[in-house]
C-alpha cells in the first residue's frame, strides 16, 4: 500500500513528466516555449492584461523568476509590460499581435500531451481522479 509520501512524490513525478513531454513537442512543432512559458502564455490567453504580480501568485512563482520569464518573452515579441498609472511599482503584461497568434499551435500541442496522458482511462476513472484531486486541493484552501 502507498503511503501518503510515496503518492506526494507521485504527483511530482507526473508534473515533470508532463513538463517534458510539452517541451518535447513544443520543439517538435517548432515553437520557442517551454514548459513553464507555455503556463504563463495560457493564463495571458485567458487573462491579458493583469498586473505581473496575479501571474506570479497564479504560477506560485516568485517575482524575480516571473520576472526573467516575462524579459524573455518579451525578447521574443510575444508581450509588452506597461507601467500602471496608478502604481508606479506594479506592471501590467499584455500580449502582441505575435503572442496571440501562438495560441492555437500552442494549444494544440498541450491538447496532444494530454491525449498522451489520460490514454487508456475511462471517464469514469477521470472522473473518480477529478473528485480525488478536487478534495486535494480544498484541503489546502486554493
Amino acid at each position: 500500500m502507498l503511503d501518503r509520501g510515496q503518492l506526494t512524490a507521485l504527483f511530482g513525478r507526473v508534473w515533470v513528466l508532463h513538463a517534458q513531454q510539452l517541451d518535447l513537442v513544443f520543439k517538435k512543432e517548432g515553437l520557442p516555449l517551454t514548459a513553464d512559458q507555455y503556463r504563463l502564455m495560457h493564463l495571458l490567453w485567458t487573462r491579458n492584461g493583469a498586473h505581473q504580480e496575479y501571474y506570479a501568485r497564479k504560477l506560485g512563482r516568485d517575482r524575480s523568476a516571473l520576472s526573467r520569464m516575462l524579459q524573455h518573452l518579451e525578447r521574443e515579441g510575444f508581450l509588452t509590460r506597461q507601467d500602471d498609472a496608478q502604481d508606479q511599482r506594479a506592471k501590467s503584461v499584455h500580449l502582441t499581435p505575435a503572442g496571440q497568434a501562438l495560441e492555437g499551435r500552442a494549444e494544440a500541442c498541450a491538447s496532444e500531451v494530454l491525449l498522451q496522458m489520460w490514454e487508456g482511462f475511462a471517464s469514469e476513472e477521470r472522473e473518480q481522479l477529478h473528485e480525488f484531486m478536487s478534495r486535494l486541493r480544498y484541503n489546502l484552501k486554493d
